[in-house]
């Protein structure tokens, strides 16, 4: 049982009411009360307006005012607490009016009993309090929607805003007395709310709420300014007595799609040149290749650049320069292209462009040729006038092409072959193409494993003593025996072997195989001096194994130093100078004596003599062989021989083929020489045979003496005929 008294005041201005009520009150069992009496409406308006009772019980009459009146005044003024209207007879119309004003019952005086009076005041209490926690609800729920953080709004049926929380507010720029009211429409961005007005806004509420409720969808609102922006939508449907209603939850995301953005373009972006990388490059790529299925007409291109000396230009000047550089080109590359055209930065110093809806092939070549002129012309950099070139390799749209990569992979070719005829120019890619990439794919794929399985093979080419015929050293040249092709040219796999790396093992198996053989040589042939000069590629001179591979066949007693003879050429060496200049310093340390190859034909011949350890110079051969036809290419050779006798350095004179050549080279000094006149490169049995029975290719002599074999083992002296 409740042991607190329910406090009750009875507001009546008849004191005879008051005895027989409270005299009922005296009957009542279940509950305790404090029972207190006001007999006017002034008093009882006040005590109502105090709010301190928990219930009040008014009669209709109060002399000349009414309960009525007074029961309107205490709600308007904020009494919460149940109030029951007693009445001296029923009357529908004051009972309806009295509910209608917020009576919590009525009852009629001459029908009261305490049994009655005693569920009309528990009922009323019970419904007090129930509607109490309904309003505190309702101000706990508007608080949370007031102080949310998003958007919220509440739509009927009929689309009109009838919720409007403060970060709507703040989102759309509408106070709540503005918006409320008002269709839906009014916060849609403008294709939104036309697509809405137009199939009717109310079916547009339903079908977004039941297909996409309880799901995040993306949209776009307007503001009270007029400006669009992108949000976030999520949304339900309430049911009611009083008809269907739409939540809906809005999240401006015009911050985080900014962001998002600027991930998507650094994703997609070179952060240098803020060019297209390659990812975005090949998805724009395969755009171009998807339209052409669609409309067969169209048709595009693709270029493929590379910087030439960019590497030259980057060591020499710093990264910070060669960066700068780089961003001037996208500038100048920009510019050159029609617009629509795509300008990529593929990596490196590589650019791919993309010319769409190309009318012919001549229009792709006047572009390639204008993209060439730009990047020609000097660019100052700093306080550097930096000039370079670009190789570029041209593509034409091809319906047999289903990806970018095969269209990057030719046009990537073409540009190699353009860099191969000489730079700072383009070329165009044909089939042909594609059959020569083949078979180099191949050939690397054979000649990775060419040195497990043992294919290659040194032959040795005798270099004679034009004064006594002896040959006493040879020229080591590699051979690869392929077991399929027999063998194949070194013009064929030695670029192939450069360019994938593949030199620098083959290069080591060389030189061991070298050394290891004239080893043997010098053991059987003891009162020769024999020597190999061996051939060292750019790789293998930059490789930090070369010392320790030299040292390491000294110290087994292979070889002695001075019978190792290694042969680099002018443009190795020059290519980078410093590193190339430690490197010979190290092995001429070592007694290794050292060889310039194809000496003549670099830029800086007589620039490099001098700072370099070279004990011997080797004429190319494009002079000894334009020698019978050519005076100036003779004149060259004589000036090659007295430079080197000035500088106490042998020559080798290299692709002797006749005998006029020969002749003459004898006449001009030359002591030593190469070529098929006396010997192709031969396998190390033939190569011993010459050692042991002399060349098969006999010296002429002079006019009245009897021709005779000349040997190792021989001396003649060679005159010239008359």
């Amino acid at each position: 049982m409740n042991t607190t008294p329910i406090r009750v005041l009875l507001i009546d201005d008849d004191e005879e009411d008051y005895i027989l009520t409270r005299y009922i009150f005296d009957e009542f069992k279940e509950h305790q009360f404090s029972f207190d009496w006001i007999d006017n409406f002034r008093d009882g308006l006040a005590a109502l307006n105090e709010n301190r009772y928990d219930i009040y019980l008014v009669d209709y009459r109060l002399g000349e005012r009414t309960g009525l009146e007074l029961l309107r005044e205490a709600v308007r003024n904020g009494c919460t607490a149940p109030i029951i209207l007693l009445t001296g007879q029923g009357d529908k119309a004051i009972d309806l009016e009295a509910m209608q004003a917020g009576a919590a019952d009525y009852l009629v005086k001459s029908e009261l009993a305490a049994p009655l009076l005693e569920r009309a005041i528990r009922y009323s209490l019970k419904h007090a309090r129930s509607l109490e926690e309904i309003q505190h609800s309702t101000a706990k729920f508007h608080s949370v929607i007031q102080s949310a953080s998003d958007a919220i709004l509440l739509v009927n049926e009929d689309g009109e805003i009838t919720l409007w929380n403060k970060a709507a507010e703040k989102t759309f720029g509408y106070r709540e007395e503005e918006i409320l009211g008002f269709p839906v429409t009014s916060l849609m961005a403008a294709k939104y709310a036309q697509k809405a007005l137009g199939v009717g806004l109310r079916y547009t509420l339903e079908k977004v709420i039941s297909r996409f409720s309880g799901q995040i969808i993306e949209a776009a609102g307007r503001r009270k300014d007029g400006s669009e922006f992108p949000l976030e939508l999520s949304g339900s449907v309430w049911k009611t007595s009083e008809g269907v209603y739409y939540t809906a939850i809005l999240r401006d995301i015009t911050a985080r799609r900014a962001v998002e953005d600027r991930l998507l373009h650094e994703a997609s972006h070179d952060a240098l040149t803020g060019l297209p990388n390659r990812a975005h490059f090949r998805g724009l790529l395969q755009n171009a290749i998807n339209k052409t299925k669609i409309e067969p007409a169209h048709r595009f291109a693709v270029l493929f650049l590379d910087l030439d000396r960019f590497k030259v230009i980057n060591d020499g000047l710093g990264h910070v320069v060669g960066d700068k550089l780089l961003v001037a080109i996208a500038g100048r590359l920009q510019a050159g292209v029609r617009p629509g055209d795509i300008v990529s930065r593929f990596g490196g110093d590589e650019f791919t462009i993309l010319l769409d809806s190309v009318g012919s092939f001549e229009a792709v070549t006047e572009i390639a040729e204008r993209l060439q002129s730009k990047l020609t012309a000097p660019f100052m950099i700093d306080k550097y006038e930096v000039f370079t070139s670009a190789s570029i390799g041209i593509i034409m749209s091809d319906a047999s092409y289903e990806n970018p990569e095969s269209f990057l992979r030719d046009a990537d070719a073409a540009m190699y072959r353009a860099k191969e005829a000489g730079k700072a120019r383009y070329e165009v890619f044909n089939k042909a193409m594609h059959v020569r990439n083949m078979n180099l794919l191949r050939m690397e794929n054979d000649l990775r494993k060419a040195i497990e399985r043992s294919e290659f093979r040194v032959f040795y080419q005798p270099i004679v003593n034009l004064r006594t015929g002896a040959t006493d050293e040879f020229e080591s040249l590699v051979r690869w025996n392929h077991p399929e092709l027999g063998f194949i040219p070194p013009v064929d796999f030695i670029p192939v072997a450069e360019e994938t790396g593949m030199i620098v093992p083959v290069g080591e198996w060389v030189l061991e195989e070298s050394c290891r053989q004239i080893g043997d040589w010098r053991r059987r042939f003891p009162k020769r001096q024999l020597s190999v000069s061996v051939n060292l590629s750019a790789k293998q001179l930059m490789h930090p194994n070369l010392i320790r591979q030299v040292k390491e066949i000294m110290r087994s007693g292979t070889l002695h130093p001075d019978c190792l003879k290694l042969e680099v050429t002018e443009s190795m060496v020059m290519d980078n100078a410093e590193a190339a200049l430690e490197v010979l310093s190290e092995l001429c340390a070592l007694g290794v004596r050292l060889s310039t190859d194809d000496f003549g034909t670099g830029y800086s011949s007589l620039s490099y003599l001098h700072r370099f350890p070279f004990e011997r110079l080797k004429i190319d051969r494009s002079f000894v062989g334009k020698m019978d036809s050519d005076a100036k290419s003779e004149e060259i050779v004589r000036t090659i021989l007295t430079l080197a006798e000035n500088l106490n350095l042998e020559v080798v004179a290299e692709g002797i083929e006749t005998e006029p050549q020969l002749f003459r080279l004898r006449e001009l000094g030359c002591n030593l020489a190469q070529g098929y006149l006396f010997s192709k490169p031969v396998a190390a049995a033939e190569a011993e045979r010459v050692l042991t029975h002399g060349l098969k290719y006999k010296f002429p002599v002079a006019a009245g003496q009897s021709p005779y074999p000349i040997d190792a083992d021989t001396v003649l002296e060679v005159t010239k005929i008359q």
